[in-house]
């Protein structure tokens, strides 16, 4: 069948996180008094990676999440972990406020929704985050639906997930690509709800997962090649 719609990961697909990550941390380390050197963003990454982990095994909430990582990160550069709530707050507001995108996101998602594909957002964010992320970015408007886990109550490789975008849409799986950064979250939930997996590899970094990768693309603007 052709392809009628597009479901794009966010974070690290179509966000610049990294980039987000960083000035939004470096703002909030700076209240407290933490420099943010190589080795606090590197701590702080590790603790984030493993917090997202528990989270998407259904371990902790997002709620939890949110408190949970700065009161590890704190312990880890030798901190008061009681100011993780404060930080908490403090970094998802600066967090939620930048828009930063991956280099030629834009200009291939405009591109993609003016040849007339169905596109849509498929993340494990947090739901106002993500939603105000996209507004800043200018995007908002050319998805046609945004799905997170906090509001579908499942978390990717569910694929219930996108199992959900694709009944908004009103396409079959076959119709439907998934783009996305991670083999073993994006990757997984995609063949588990049998839609193609595309994935969004700019380093070339080898697979390292047991998913079935159906295209593999170092820049967005290959999706043309791909549709």
């Amino acid at each position: 069948m052709p392809v009628r719609a597009v479901l794009f990961d966010l974070d690290h697909t179509v966000f610049d996180t990294a980039k987000t990550e960083r000035i939004a941390l470096g703002a909030v380390a700076r209240t407290v008094g933490i420099p943010l050197g190589p080795r606090a963003l590197a701590a702080y990454r590790e603790v984030n990676t493993h917090v997202w982990g528990e989270y998407r095994a259904g371990r902790i909430t997002s709620k939890e999440l949110r408190v949970l990582r700065f009161r590890l990160w704190l312990a880890r550069v030798d901190r008061d972990p009681g100011q993780a709530k404060t930080m908490a707050s403090l970094y998802l507001e600066r967090f939620s406020a930048r828009g930063d995108l991956i280099a030629g996101a834009s200009s291939a998602v405009r591109q993609l929704a003016r040849q007339g594909f169905r596109l849509g957002v498929v993340t494990n964010g947090i739901d106002r985050v993500q939603r105000r992320r996209l507004r800043a970015s200018g995007l908002y408007d050319a998805f046609a639906t945004v799905v997170t886990s906090e509001r579908a109550g499942f978390t990717k490789p569910d694929p219930r997930i996108i199992e959900i975008a694709l009944q908004r849409l009103r396409v079959s799986a076959a119709e439907a690509i998934y783009v996305g950064d991670d083999p073993t979250v994006d990757g997984l939930a995609a063949n588990r709800a049998a839609v193609p997996f595309v994935w969004f590899n700019p380093e070339s970094t080898p697979p390292g997962a047991d998913v079935a990768i159906h295209y593999q693309i170092t820049k967005l603007n290959q999706l043309r090649s791909v549709l």
